[in-house]
């Protein structure tokens, strides 16, 4: 018998790179029901509010989250932090700082592709983004608009991606600094989606840094490889996190959400470790 998805912990709206706002997403949250679900948009939590809002009318539990992009020494890494306190006035003007870094990063990405003989207009990739968190999908989506990708998985493949002609890494904010600001605002720090690290061998290491958890559970992951991160988070000592990562839907098909995976006494586990 199919198990029935409880929560989702990875979501994302169009205060980052989402494309439904966050009063939709709550909707979407609530008729695949759903009992909790994290909102996980990309350094920000400027639509945790509307959300919070449409969550406590519909009767759905929201757990506010964010997604902060940082590096572990060369190596870029995401990482969820879950239950925040994301009123904290220091945590939005982090946030702030953050948005300014995104869009000098849009700038050296068009330059970069710029470099290769791809001609876009940084202007055209911030009008992507409703709120001015900007990143490389609305890069690929100008790529798509412009007829030099197809898709954009091949923007990524072949220029976005890491180790491709216009990649640009994230400045400034270590893991370190990712867990520290998470674990200062009340939260839980998890490592997003491992399995695009491409070194496993780095997550014992990032242990040192105070990472709590590891995101066992993606749309990214096959089984064999959930299988592998639930026997390296037993052997860690780390807490279960899991999503779908939703960003968009594909041919007009409605929201896939939830996470079936995510047991209740592991999400029991996470609450109970915030503060």
């Amino acid at each position: 018998m199919e198990t029935r998805a409880l929560y989702d912990l990875h979501l994302h709206t169009t205060a980052s790179d989402g494309k439904l706002r966050p009063r939709e997403l709550v909707r979407a949250a609530k008729s695949s029901g759903l009992r909790a679900f994290a909102i996980t948009d990309h350094d920000t939590v400027e639509g945790i509010p509307e959300a919070m809002e449409e969550a406590a009318a519909l009767g759905i539990e929201l757990i506010p989250g964010v997604e902060v992009s940082a590096n572990f020494g060369e190596a870029p890494v995401h990482v969820l932090g879950l239950f925040i306190e994301y009123r904290e006035p220091w945590l939005e003007k982090f946030f702030s700082e953050a948005a300014e870094r995104r869009i000098d990063r849009v700038h050296e990405m068009v330059r970069r592709l710029g470099g290769v003989g791809i001609g876009i207009d940084a202007k055209a990739v911030l009008a992507c983004s409703s709120h001015g968190t900007v990143g490389r999908p609305h890069v690929a989506e100008v790529l798509v608009a412009r007829g030099v990708v197809r898709t954009m998985k091949e923007a990524f493949d072949r220029y976005l991606g890491q180790d491709c002609p216009a990649y640009v890494g994230y400045e400034k904010v270590t893991l370190r600094d990712a867990v520290d600001l998470i674990r200062r605002a009340g939260g839980v720090a998890s490592l997003a989606h491992p399995v695009l690290l491409r070194d496993d061998s780095l997550i014992p290491r990032m242990v040192e840094d105070d990472l709590q958890a590891i995101e066992v559970f993606h749309k990214d992951h096959t089984p064999e490889k959930a299988s592998e991160y639930d026997a390296l988070a037993s052997s860690l000592g780390l807490l279960q996190t899991g999503g779908s990562d939703f960003h968009r839907s594909e041919n007009g098909e409605p929201p896939r959400l939830g996470c079936p995976e995510l047991t209740e006494e592991a999400f029991a586990r996470l609450r109970a470790s915030a503060r």
